[in-house]
C-alpha cells in the first residue's frame, strides 16, 4: 500500500490541500504580493522550512508585504526570503523563537531591529546584497550565532563590540565601506572567527 505523504510543496494552493502535512514551502518566482494571504499561512502549522523567491516582474511593488501571521508558526526553523520587494526588515519575524536560520537577501532593508537578539535560537544570520548600513547594538547578545553573512551591504561600522564572541565565521564580502584598519581591528578582536 502506497502510504508516502508528501510534506514539501512550491505552491499554496498546493499545501492548501493538505495543510497540516506542509513541512517545507518553496514559493520561488513569486509574481504577486503576499500580504493578503495571512489566513492561508496560519493554516500551515507544522511548517518548518519557508523559502521565498520574488519574480523580477514585483520588485517594484511599493506596497508588498509578507504576512505576519508567519510569526505564528512555532515550528519555522528556516527562513529564506530572496528579491523581495523589502524596504524595512518585517519585525514581526523576531517573534519567531524556534528559527535557526534567517536569510534576507536581494532588497531595500538598511537596518536590523534591536529586537534581533530575541531570536536566541539562531545559529545563521544572513542579512546579504541590501543597504544594511549599521549592525544593531543588541547583535551581540546572540551567543548562539555561528554564522553571520553581511555580503554586499553598506556596512561602515566594524567595531568589535558589536558582533558575538563566538562566531565561527563572518562573510563580509562586496561590503568594501569600511576602512582596512576595522577590518584588520575585528580580525584581531575575534581571533577564533574565520572573516
Amino acid at each position: 500500500m502506497y502510504s508516502f505523504r508528501k510534506n514539501k510543496f512550491s505552491s499554496l494552493s498546493e499545501a492548501l490541500e493538505n495543510p497540516k502535512n506542509c513541512k517545507k514551502l518553496s514559493l520561488l518566482f513569486i509574481e504577486y504580493n503576499l500580504k493578503d494571504k495571512g489566513a492561508i499561512f496560519s493554516q500551515f502549522i507544522n511548517l518548518r522550512t519557508l523559502e521565498i523567491q520574488a519574480h523580477p516582474f514585483i520588485y517594484n511593488l511599493d506596497d508588498f508585504e509578507l504576512p505576519k501571521e508567519i510569526a505564528e508558526l512555532k515550528k519555522l526553523k528556516k527562513i529564506s526570503l530572496l528579491n523581495l520587494p523589502l524596504k524595512v526588515f518585517p519585525e514581526w519575524l523576531t517573534r519567531i523563537k524556534s528559527l535557526q536560520y534567517l536569510m534576507i537577501r536581494g532588497n531595500d532593508i538598511d537596518t536590523v531591529p534591536e529586537t534581533i537578539s530575541q531570536l536566541d535560537q539562531l545559529k545563521t544570520l544572513r542579512i546579504e546584497n541590501c543597504e544594511l548600513n549599521k549592525l544593531p547594538k543588541t547583535l551581540n547578545q546572540m551567543l548562539n550565532l555561528k554564522y553571520l553573512g553581511l555580503s554586499e551591504t553598506k556596512l561602515t561600522d566594524l567595531n568589535p563590540d558589536l558582533f558575538p564572541k563566538n562566531l565561527k565565521e563572518i562573510n563580509l564580502s562586496g561590503s568594501r565601506r569600511y576602512k582596512d584598519d576595522d577590518f584588520e581591528n575585528l580580525k584581531k578582536a575575534l581571533k577564533r572567527t574565520k572573516i
